[in-house]
C-alpha cells in the first residue's frame, strides 16, 4: 500500500474536543488518582504538592495496561520546565521498544545557542521528524506550564503543544506493549531538563481530541513516512496535478520559499525530504520513498553534509559508488519521472564582519568541487540531467548567508529559477 492511501481512511482523526461531548470520558489512567509503580521508576522520583519532581534523569512510566487499544487512545502530559540550561533534552513521552522500529517517542531539546537548533521533535516507528522549538526565537520559558498531548486515532498519531499541532504523521504506529516512559531521554548522554510533571492523563477509544488551533481537513498538510524516509506533503487538493520530489540537504529548506509558491501557481505539488548520504545508502528506504508518489519529476542532491569526504577518508570510488547508488534509488523507484541532479553549493568563507559580504570561498570547497566532478561523471552515465547552481552561485558569494554554508534570498532565488527553468517546459507538457 503506498503511504499517501492513508488519507482517505485518516480524516485527520481528531474530531472533537476536551471540553466537547466527551467531557464526560474519564482517564483510564490519570495522575492525580493512579499510583507510580515502584518498578516502573528509575532515579529519586519525589512527589511534591504541585505535581512529581524529576532531576538529575528520575523518570517514571504509565503501565502498559493504560493502552487499552493500542490504536485509539489520547495522552496528556503537562510539565514545567524548572531551569533552561543549555544542550538539554527533556523525553516527555516515550512508548517506544529499545532498539526496535515501533511505538512513538515525543519531546523537546533546549540550546541557548543557535536558538533555531531548539527542536520539539516526534518519533514514530523509529523515524525522527522535527519542527521549531516552543516559543520561536523566545524559546521556552521556564516554571511555565506546557501541556503536550498525543492523540492516536484508528493507529494513526497526531503530536500537540498546548494545542497547537507540532506534527502530523500520516504513518500507521506500530503497537507494542510497553510502559510510556516519562522523562527517559532517548539519548542516554544527554543531560536531562529537571522538570515538575503537574499532570498526565490517559483516555481511551471513547475519547477523541481537536484542538481549537487547527482546521479539520479532509486533504491536510503533513508527512508521511516509512520505514527509514519521511517526506512532507502539501495539502493535495487535486489529486491530478503534477507532483514534484524534491530530496537534498538544507539549502533546499531555503529554496523552497521561493521555489513551492511558483510550482503552485503552476499547478504543480512539491514534496519534499531533507536528507544527506554522509555515508551508506539507504537504498530500501530511499526507493520506498521514491516509490510512494507517481512523481512526474525528480530534483535531488547530495549536500554539504559529505564536507567530511576528503581523499583520506573517502575515495574517488566510494563517491563513485555512493551516488550511483543514490542515482539508481530514484530510477528504480520513480521509473515514470523526469530525474535531476542538482550539484552541491559552494562551501564559502565566513562574514569577515558585521554587515560586510562574503568575498571569497571557503577551505573545504575543494571537496565540493570533488563532489560536483564525481557526481557530474556518475550522472551522465545514467542519463540524469545534472542542474548547475554551483557556477551562478560561486559568481555570487555575496549573496552567502555568512555562515559558510547558506544563502540569502537572492541565492536562494538563483537555485529557484534554475531548476524551474529547467522543469517547467517538463511539467507544461503533462495533460
Amino acid at each position: 500500500m503506498k503511504p499517501h492511501i492513508f488519507f482517505s481512511s485518516f480524516i485527520l482523526a481528531v474530531t472533537a474536543s476536551f471540553a466537547s461531548a466527551d467531557e464526560t470520558a474519564r482517564p483510564v489512567w490519570d495522575l492525580a488518582t493512579n499510583e507510580i509503580s515502584p518498578e516502573l521508576t528509575s532515579g529519586n522520583i519525589e512527589q511534591e504538592d504541585d505535581g512529581v519532581v524529576l532531576e538529575n534523569g528520575a523518570a517514571f512510566a504509565v503501565p502498559a495496561s493504560a493502552f487499552e487499544d493500542s490504536q485509539n487512545f489520547t495522552v496528556e502530559v503537562t510539565a514545567s520546565i524548572r531551569e533552561l540550561k543549555d544542550d538539554t533534552l527533556f523525553t516527555v513521552m516515550k512508548k517506544q521498544s529499545e532498539d526496535k522500529d515501533d511505538g512513538f517517542t515525543f519531546g523537546m531539546n533546549y540550546r541557548e545557542e543557535p536558538w533555531y537548533a531548539r527542536q520539539v521533535f516526534s518519533i514514530v516507528n523509529n523515524v525522527v521528524m522535527q519542527s521549531g522549538g516552543i516559543g520561536g526565537k523566545q524559546g521556552p520559558k521556564a516554571n511555565k506550564d506546557y501541556t503536550f498531548i498525543v492523540s492516536m486515532k484508528e493507529g494513526f498519531a497526531s503530536f500537540y503543544i498546548d494545542g497547537k499541532p507540532y506534527t502530523k504523521c500520516f504513518m500507521e504506529v506500530i503497537p507494542n506493549h510497553e510502559p510510556m516512559w516519562i522523562g527517559r531521554n532517548l539519548d542516554a548522554d544527554k543531560e536531562t531538563m529537571n522538570v515538575v510533571i503537574r499532570d498526565v492523563k490517559v483516555y481511551g477509544s471513547d475519547f477523541e481530541y481537536v484542538s481549537d488551533k487547527e482546521a479539520d481537513e479532509s486533504n491536510p498538510r503533513g508527512k508521511v513516512a516509512g520505514q527509514g524516509w519521511a517526506l512532507d506533503v502539501p495539502k493535495i487538493e487535486h489529486p491530478d496535478w503534477p507532483k514534484v520530489l524534491i530530496y537534498g540537504d538544507s539549502i533546499s529548506m531555503g529554496y523552497r520559499r521561493y521555489f513551492i509558491p511558483a510550482l503552485l501557481g503552476e499547478n504543480a505539488y512539491v514534496f519534499h525530504c531533507v536528507h544527506f548520504i554522509n555515508g551508506g545508502v539507504p537504498k530500501q528506504a530511499l526507493t520506498e520513498m521514491a516509490a510512494s508518489y507517481d512523481f512526474d519529476v525528480v530534483v535531488f542532491n547530495n549536500g554539504l553534509h559529505s564536507l567530511h569526504w576528503t581523499p583520506d577518508k573517502v575515495s574517488d570510488e566510494e563517491i563513485y559508488d555512493r551516488m550511483q547508488t543514490l542515482a539508481e534509488c530514484f530510477q528504480e523507484g520513480a521509473p515514470q519521472a523526469e530525474i535531476y541532479y542538482l550539484l552541491t553549493t559552494p562551501h564559502t568563507a565566513k562574514r569577515p564582519g558585521p554587515n560586510e559580504p562574503v568575498e571569497a570561498l571557503g577551505d573545504k570547497n575543494d571537496i565540493v568541487v570533488r563532489l560536483n566532478t564525481i557526481s557530474e561523471q556518475v550522472m551522465e552515465e545514467e542519463g540524469i540531467e545534472v542542474i548547475d547552481v554551483y557556477t551562478p552561485l560561486s559568481e555570487n558569494l555575496e549573496f552567502s548567508s555568512g555562515d559558510g554554508y547558506h544563502w540569502q534570498a537572492p541565492g536562494y532565488e538563483i537555485i529557484s529559477d534554475k531548476i524551474q527553468e529547467r522543469i517547467l517546459p517538463v511539467l507544461e507538457a503533462k495533460p
